[in-house]
């Protein structure tokens, strides 16, 4: 993985990170307005706080699930590539006995 790639998943990564802190902070302030609207029976304050806490849900959903699927996909290629790791490695350990075997047997 290339510097350029890396550095534009970090700030991916940070980015979703913000936009869920905001849906949350959304989704709160919505439930609040709605409630406070709801003591005090303004309608229009109820749907007000009802979309709005909606919509803090919505985006938090959203950049919950993409940041989730990116640490997904992070975590397959870190995966893929200790298992190439542990491969090469395997293979080492073969050519090295392979190569003890020739040698004792030239005894």
């Amino acid at each position: 993985m290339d510097s350029a790639s890396t550095t534009t998943q970090i700030a991916q990564t940070a980015s979703d990170t913000a936009m869920a802190k905001f849906g949350v902070t959304a989704a709160v302030s919505g439930g609040t307005t709605s409630i406070v609207s709801g003591l005090t029976m303004n309608t229009v304050g109820i749907i007000f706080g009802m979309a709005i806490g909606l919509a803090g849900l919505l985006i938090q959903w959203y950049y919950t699930h993409r940041k989730v699927r990116v640490e997904t996909r992070l975590q397959l290629e870190r995966n893929e590539r200790e298992a190439e790791a542990h491969r090469l490695l395997r293979e080492k350990h073969a050519h090295e006995a392979a190569e003890h075997a020739a040698r004792m047997s030239l005894y």
